[in-house]
């Protein structure tokens, strides 16, 4: 089964060094593939018919080594569906010329990506093919039947990739229904579980898609993708996964963050949960911590509860981190008190220990900025900066209620600071869709 990571998201591609520490991680992960197909680099969709120049296809060439020396499988992307007209002799000697120039790089495994494009097919193509579906089906038997002589295999994107694109409902859409009876057997056909980003991915669910595939799929996992949201990072672990739906897969790619240095707890734990290894959080931050080297300092890294508290900061899309969430459940308890009485011993215990919170992150902030490796610390720095202001307003919020302020003052009083940097047109977008705790909109 192949078990690896796809370079596959929206903004900046990773840089070549990165590129190589990644598969570092996954080497050490147990993976065994790397999918090259970012969206930045223009030769695999937006310009897909133009082909790689020479100083380009070296590039790649060392990649393929770089990754092969590594134990890992390199294959490569092509996009060529956002303006293909897929009966157009010259779009189809295009789509071969481009697997002709990766076959003499050595590589004949391709993935096909139709994802994020338009849904209708075009209309020089409706008297050719019976649906859309059968059109993307025609040009990926024929892009197998290129490679398989060399050994190749074809992986397969479509255009509903899951389950709220298929309706809801993957089973009633003639759409996937075509796909698996007219794409080859040997093509494999990826899938992001219910959602885009996916909560949970369960076994009954990919049962289902198989049967409508004739084929279990091999996962495309955006757990913790970012690229839809560059305001957030995902340093967690793989959560909503449980280890009863890997015999349903033929395969499992994570397309993570975009920023490299944010991956290694996503690529050790999606690499242990592969592997059907029970995910060690204490061994994957002692794995982690080299990366935190002190600058000047010797072998002294940022301590190993800071690190941990860095993941917890920013855990999953769909969770806060174990000590964030209960933190952010302490100041609740504390905030339903309009005035609360500064000598109640609950609410001083409380009040110290969202402080002590405080000291931590800001410590973490400060050691942050003193780490050898400053791609880290970059990758790191805009969003820590955000939750060391955010922890250090509700602080000062909650020393002013701690004063005994008078029924009548309002926050800020003279000499305390508003929030003054939450402006700007995105702000103004939020406050006008007024929000309840679950995330639900209600108009009054």
């Amino acid at each position: 089964m192949l078990k690896g990571v796809i370079e596959g998201f929206y903004g900046r591609d990773w840089a070549t060094a990165q590129k190589h520490m990644v598969m570092d991680w996954m080497r050490d992960a147990g993976m065994n593939a790397y999918i090259y197909g970012p969206k930045d680099d223009v030769n695999i969709r937006a310009r897909w018919r133009s082909p790689y120049s020479p100083a380009q296809m070296t590039d790649l060439a060392a990649l393929k080594a770089a990754a092969e020396a590594r134990g890992l499988r390199f294959l490569m992307s092509l996009a060529p569906a956002l303006d293909i007209t897929y009966s157009s002799a010259a779009d189809r000697a295009a789509i071969a010329a481009r697997i002709d120039q990766m076959l003499t790089l050595g590589v004949a495994d391709i993935v096909l990506l139709y994802d994020d494009i338009p849904s209708e097919m075009p209309e020089a193509d409706r008297d050719r093919f019976v649906s859309f579906a059968a059109a993307q089906a025609d040009v990926a038997n024929s892009v197998l039947a290129q490679v398989r002589p060399r050994g190749g295999s074809v992986l397969f994107c479509p255009t509903e990739y899951c389950g709220r694109m298929a309706g809801g409902d993957p089973n009633g859409s003639a759409y996937l229904q075509m796909l698996g009876r007219a794409l080859d057997p040997g093509i494999e056909v990826m899938w992001t579980g219910p959602e885009i980003v996916s909560p949970v991915i369960d076994a009954a669910g990919l049962r289902q898609v198989a049967r409508v595939l004739r084929r279990a799929p091999v996962i495309w996992d955006n757990f913790h993708a970012n690229d839809y949201d560059i305001r957030r990072i995902y340093a967690g672990p793989l959560g909503g996964r449980g280890a009863d739906i890997l015999p349903h897969v033929s395969g499992w790619f994570t397309n993570p963050n975009n920023e490299a240095e944010a991956n290694f707890v996503a690529i050790r734990t999606t690499g242990a949960f592969l592997n059907n290894r029970p995910i060690d959080l204490d061994d994957v931050f002692a794995a982690w911590m080299p990366r935190f080297r002190l600058a000047f300092s010797g072998d002294e890294t940022v301590p190993a509860d800071l690190v941990r508290l860095l993941s917890d900061l920013f855990w999953q899309p769909f969770a806060q981190g174990p000590e964030s969430t209960e933190m952010l459940a302490l100041a609740r308890r504390l905030l339903r008190a309009h005035r609360p009485d500064p000598a109640d011993p609950v609410w001083q215990a409380g009040l110290e220990r969202l402080r002590g919170f405080e000291a931590r992150i800001t410590r973490l902030f400060t050691l942050m900025t003193e780490v050898e490796n400053r791609e880290l610390f970059h990758t790191f720095h805009r969003h820590l900066w955000e939750a060391r202001e955010e922890i250090g307003h509700l602080i000062v919020y909650l020393n002013w209620l701690d004063s005994g302020p008078a029924a009548q003052d309002a926050f800020p009083d003279v000499g305390r600071i508003h929030n003054f940097y939450r402006l700007g047109f995105g702000v103004g977008i939020q406050e006008l869709l007024k929000r309840d705790e679950d995330g639900q909109y209600h108009h009054d």
